[in-house]
Protein backbone atom coordinates (compact mmCIF):
# COMPACT_ATOMS: atom_id res chain seq x y z
CA UNK A 1 0.00 0.00 0.00
CA UNK A 2 1.03 3.58 -0.75
CA UNK A 3 1.93 5.94 1.61
CA UNK A 4 2.05 9.58 1.00
CA UNK A 5 5.24 11.00 2.54
CA UNK A 6 5.49 13.45 5.47
CA UNK A 7 5.93 16.41 5.25
CA UNK A 8 4.99 16.69 1.53
CA UNK A 9 2.80 19.83 0.07
CA UNK A 10 -0.78 19.07 -0.47
CA UNK A 11 -0.28 20.60 -4.02
CA UNK A 12 2.06 17.44 -4.61
CA UNK A 13 0.03 14.50 -3.21
CA UNK A 14 -1.45 13.80 -6.77
CA UNK A 15 2.49 12.90 -7.51
CA UNK A 16 3.14 11.39 -4.16
CA UNK A 17 3.55 7.99 -5.84
CA UNK A 18 7.19 9.23 -7.50
CA UNK A 19 8.64 10.68 -4.72
CA UNK A 20 11.76 9.10 -3.40
CA UNK A 21 15.11 7.75 -4.69
CA UNK A 22 15.09 5.39 -7.43
CA UNK A 23 17.38 3.59 -9.33
CA UNK A 24 17.45 1.07 -12.31
CA UNK A 25 18.41 0.03 -16.05
CA UNK A 26 17.51 0.27 -19.12
CA UNK A 27 17.38 0.53 -23.15
CA UNK A 28 18.42 3.67 -25.15
CA UNK A 29 18.73 4.06 -28.96
CA UNK A 30 17.62 6.36 -31.79
CA UNK A 31 18.81 6.97 -35.50
CA UNK A 32 22.49 8.17 -35.07
CA UNK A 33 22.64 6.56 -31.96
CA UNK A 34 23.90 2.98 -31.00
CA UNK A 35 21.67 0.95 -28.70
CA UNK A 36 23.09 0.75 -25.33
CA UNK A 37 21.98 -0.49 -21.37
CA UNK A 38 21.87 2.79 -18.97
CA UNK A 39 21.56 2.68 -15.24
CA UNK A 40 19.01 4.87 -14.13
CA UNK A 41 19.16 7.30 -10.94
CA UNK A 42 16.26 9.25 -10.56
CA UNK A 43 15.72 11.38 -7.37
CA UNK A 44 12.71 13.61 -6.47
CA UNK A 45 11.98 15.49 -3.47
CA UNK A 46 10.27 17.94 -1.65
CA UNK A 47 10.96 20.60 0.21
CA UNK A 48 7.69 21.78 1.59
CA UNK A 49 6.97 23.76 -1.14
CA UNK A 50 4.25 23.25 -4.04
CA UNK A 51 6.56 21.67 -6.24
CA UNK A 52 8.57 18.51 -6.39
CA UNK A 53 12.79 19.06 -7.24
CA UNK A 54 13.77 16.14 -9.77
CA UNK A 55 16.99 15.09 -10.70
CA UNK A 56 18.12 12.31 -13.16
CA UNK A 57 21.20 10.51 -14.13
CA UNK A 58 21.74 8.17 -16.97
CA UNK A 59 25.38 6.09 -17.01
CA UNK A 60 26.03 4.07 -19.92
CA UNK A 61 26.43 0.46 -19.19
CA UNK A 62 29.66 -1.36 -20.01
CA UNK A 63 27.70 -4.60 -21.17
CA UNK A 64 25.92 -5.66 -24.11
CA UNK A 65 22.08 -4.71 -24.66
CA UNK A 66 21.50 -8.06 -26.32
CA UNK A 67 23.04 -9.86 -22.94
CA UNK A 68 20.56 -8.69 -20.75
CA UNK A 69 17.37 -9.65 -19.29
CA UNK A 70 14.63 -6.80 -19.93
CA UNK A 71 12.17 -8.32 -17.76
CA UNK A 72 13.83 -7.91 -14.57
CA UNK A 73 12.84 -5.44 -11.81
CA UNK A 74 14.68 -2.44 -11.51
CA UNK A 75 17.21 -3.31 -8.61
CA UNK A 76 17.64 -6.88 -10.14
CA UNK A 77 18.39 -5.63 -13.57
CA UNK A 78 21.12 -2.79 -12.72
CA UNK A 79 22.74 -5.78 -10.38
CA UNK A 80 23.45 -7.09 -13.74
CA UNK A 81 24.96 -4.02 -15.21
CA UNK A 82 28.61 -1.65 -14.56
CA UNK A 83 28.88 2.21 -15.26
CA UNK A 84 31.07 3.04 -18.01
CA UNK A 85 30.59 6.68 -18.53
CA UNK A 86 28.15 9.31 -17.62
CA UNK A 87 25.12 9.61 -20.38
CA UNK A 88 23.04 12.19 -19.68
CA UNK A 89 22.10 14.54 -16.16
CA UNK A 90 18.51 16.35 -15.99
CA UNK A 91 17.28 18.40 -13.10
CA UNK A 92 14.00 20.05 -12.77
CA UNK A 93 10.70 21.08 -11.15
CA UNK A 94 7.16 19.48 -11.08
CA UNK A 95 4.41 20.73 -9.76
CA UNK A 96 0.56 20.47 -10.12
CA UNK A 97 -0.82 23.60 -12.07
CA UNK A 98 -2.57 25.47 -9.85
CA UNK A 99 -5.39 26.23 -12.06
CA UNK A 100 -6.75 22.13 -12.75
CA UNK A 101 -5.95 19.60 -10.78
CA UNK A 102 -4.12 16.63 -12.02
CA UNK A 103 -2.70 19.29 -14.81
CA UNK A 104 1.21 19.06 -14.74
CA UNK A 105 3.81 21.19 -15.63
CA UNK A 106 7.34 20.63 -15.58
CA UNK A 107 10.22 22.51 -16.41
CA UNK A 108 13.67 20.45 -17.22
CA UNK A 109 17.43 21.62 -17.93
CA UNK A 110 19.98 19.17 -19.44
CA UNK A 111 23.71 20.47 -19.54
CA UNK A 112 23.73 20.26 -23.00
CA UNK A 113 22.13 23.61 -23.41
CA UNK A 114 18.18 22.29 -23.06
CA UNK A 115 15.58 23.46 -21.11
CA UNK A 116 12.38 22.18 -22.02
CA UNK A 117 8.59 23.11 -20.56
CA UNK A 118 6.31 20.11 -20.31
CA UNK A 119 2.61 19.73 -20.02
CA UNK A 120 1.14 16.76 -18.65
CA UNK A 121 -1.56 14.92 -16.59
CA UNK A 122 -1.41 12.76 -13.62
CA UNK A 123 -3.72 10.21 -12.62
CA UNK A 124 -1.90 8.09 -10.29
CA UNK A 125 -0.39 5.68 -10.74
CA UNK A 126 0.28 7.50 -13.91
CA UNK A 127 2.17 10.77 -15.68
CA UNK A 128 2.07 11.61 -19.45
CA UNK A 129 4.16 14.38 -20.51
CA UNK A 130 4.66 16.47 -23.90
CA UNK A 131 6.95 19.10 -24.83
CA UNK A 132 4.69 22.48 -24.76
CA UNK A 133 8.21 24.89 -25.33
CA UNK A 134 12.27 23.72 -26.23
CA UNK A 135 14.75 26.40 -26.02
CA UNK A 136 18.16 25.34 -26.66
CA UNK A 137 21.40 27.34 -26.82
CA UNK A 138 23.35 28.26 -29.71
CA UNK A 139 25.65 25.04 -29.28
CA UNK A 140 22.42 22.97 -27.77
CA UNK A 141 21.35 19.83 -29.08
CA UNK A 142 18.73 19.93 -31.65
CA UNK A 143 16.00 18.50 -30.07
CA UNK A 144 13.10 19.78 -31.58
CA UNK A 145 10.26 18.18 -29.66
CA UNK A 146 9.49 14.99 -26.72
CA UNK A 147 6.94 13.13 -24.72
CA UNK A 148 7.48 11.19 -21.02
CA UNK A 149 5.47 8.35 -20.04
CA UNK A 150 5.53 7.29 -16.41
CA UNK A 151 3.70 4.83 -14.87
CA UNK A 152 3.86 2.44 -11.34
CA UNK A 153 3.48 -1.37 -12.42
CA UNK A 154 4.41 -4.12 -9.53
CA UNK A 155 6.00 -1.42 -7.29
CA UNK A 156 8.28 -0.43 -10.03
CA UNK A 157 8.56 3.15 -11.72
CA UNK A 158 8.27 2.26 -15.84
CA UNK A 159 9.10 4.81 -18.16
CA UNK A 160 9.10 5.63 -21.79
CA UNK A 161 10.72 8.70 -23.34
CA UNK A 162 10.26 9.53 -27.01
CA UNK A 163 11.79 12.19 -29.06
CA UNK A 164 11.91 14.01 -32.19
CA UNK A 165 15.38 15.73 -32.52
CA UNK A 166 18.19 15.97 -35.43
CA UNK A 167 15.53 15.75 -38.24
CA UNK A 168 14.03 12.57 -37.08
CA UNK A 169 10.43 11.86 -36.19
CA UNK A 170 8.95 11.45 -32.90
CA UNK A 171 10.01 8.10 -31.73
CA UNK A 172 11.31 6.26 -29.05
CA UNK A 173 14.43 6.90 -27.42
CA UNK A 174 15.03 5.78 -23.87
CA UNK A 175 12.84 3.45 -21.67
CA UNK A 176 13.32 1.79 -18.32
CA UNK A 177 12.33 0.32 -15.12
CA UNK A 178 13.92 1.86 -11.26
CA UNK A 179 13.24 0.37 -8.21
CA UNK A 180 12.69 2.47 -4.90
CA UNK A 181 15.79 2.64 -2.90
CA UNK A 182 14.91 1.36 0.18
CA UNK A 183 17.63 3.46 3.08
CA UNK A 184 18.27 1.88 6.46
Amino acid sequence: MFEIPENLAPETYPMAFIVGKWRGYGMLGYPGIEEAAIICDLEITNNGGPYLTIHSTWYLANEDPDDIDKELPGDRGVAQLTEERLWQDATGYLRQSPEEEGQLEAMIATPDGRVTLYVGAVKAPRMEFVSDAMVRSATGAEVNASQLQLALVDSDLLFAYDMAAFGEEMQSYAAGRLTKVVES
